[in-house]
């Protein structure tokens, strides 16, 4: 396995369009669950995108040092380093949900950071970076991904943006689960019109169909995933009839101008992540669902262990069961299991580029 080029990682993404699949995007915040993210796609025959979100990317600096761009180039490098020992697979590295008050001082310095290396003949250090724009007016959000999108082709990376609000809890910020979570096709309008469709520069999108970050009980969360088709659609026929000055990559499939992304996946049935998937979505996000398998594992582990791993009634435990390695492997594999289960469920396993 190799971390993808610029030019690698867009192959992937023209592979998973034209081959109806999309990739899992693992939101990773240590090496142990980096290890367990790499360890998945590889067992999956799967190419995919590792990401860290704003406080994962702190948490990786330090809990002391708490340090967005130095915890996102740390695991950049530790991923460039491991990545090399699982062949046959490619991974690509990406920033997940910067929030307009954290652009500043995460987004904008690595991309800036990038254009350095880039002007020195150098890669950058990660593929894509996402500008969450869903919190500011719709006007806004755009002004500033066009503006990300200009530091993007410098950069040599592409740009993920979210049109609508993603409901639910991340990193400290909240949405409710309401009518604003489903986008419409006037905003994918206004976003062709914008930004064009590759030819200003490339970028994904992850309209909203009533996506939510979290763990809910089933009926909670209603998806709506024929938005994207409607969305789709329109904009399609909208650049057919001259209507939106935008020009589709020649790589796209006529009905699918957009490159989508599927946020707030965890618990959604099969035929709902399906459906997205035959709309367009080429990256869906895995967080809950592997944070939680990657616990869970850790928790029976203790209770298996309970005696051995504390010092009960003054004995002395059992080293081997405590040494944070016990654990830490059935953890790994744990969540290895679940990065696989979702390469199945996107079509993404046994398709890794050669």
């Amino acid at each position: 396995m190799t971390i993808a080029t610029p030019e690698r990682y867009r192959e992937m993404l023209d592979a998973a369009r034209q081959g109806g699949y999309a990739f899992p995007a693992i939101n990773v915040t240590s090496t142990q669950t980096l290890n367990a993210a790499l360890q998945g796609l590889a067992d999956a025959e799967s190419d995919g995108i590792i990401q860290v979100s704003v406080g994962g990317s702190a948490y990786f600096s330090g809990q002391k040092v708490n340090d967005r761009v130095t915890g996102s180039l740390a695991f950049a490098a530790f991923a460039h380093e491991v990545a090399k020992k699982y062949p046959g697979i490619t991974v690509a590295l990406h920033t997940d949900h910067c929030a307009k008050q954290y652009l500043d001082e995460w987004v904008r310095p690595l991309l800036d950071l990038e254009i350095e290396e880039v002007k020195h003949g150098r890669e950058p250090m990660f593929q894509s970076h996402m500008w969450d724009g869903s919190t500011v007016p719709l006007t806004e959000n755009i002004a500033i991904a066009r503006e990300l999108l200009d530091k993007s082709v410098q950069a040599h990376t592409v740009l993920e943006i979210e049109i609508g609000a993603v409901g639910g809890e991340e990193d400290g910020h909240s949405a409710e689960i309401n009518e604003k979570l489903y986008s419409t096709v006037d905003d994918g309008i206004a976003v062709a019109k914008a930004l064009g469709l590759g030819e200003r520069g490339r970028y994904i999108a992850a309209f909203t169909f009533g996506n939510v970050h979290g763990a809910y009980k089933p009926g909670v969360v209603k998806l709506r995933p024929e938005l994207l088709q409607e969305i789709q659609l329109g904009v399609a026929a909208g650049v057919r009839d001259g209507s939106i000055d935008a020009v589709m990559d020649a790589n796209a499939p006529g009905d699918k101008p957009f490159e989508l992304v599927f946020h707030g996946g965890s618990g959604s049935s099969p035929e709902d992540i399906a459906k997205a998937v035959s709309y367009g979505v080429v990256k869906m996000n895995i967080d809950t669902d592997t944070q939680y398998a990657f616990t869970r594992a850790v928790a029976g582990h203790m209770f298996r262990h309970y005696d051995e791993v504390l010092k009960v009634d003054g004995e002395v435990g059992n080293k081997k069961m405590y040494d944070p390695r016990s654990w830490g492997r059935e953890a790994e594999d744990s969540m290895a299991a679940r990065v696989v289960e979702a390469c199945r469920e996107l079509g993404s396993a046994g398709k890794a580029l050669h």
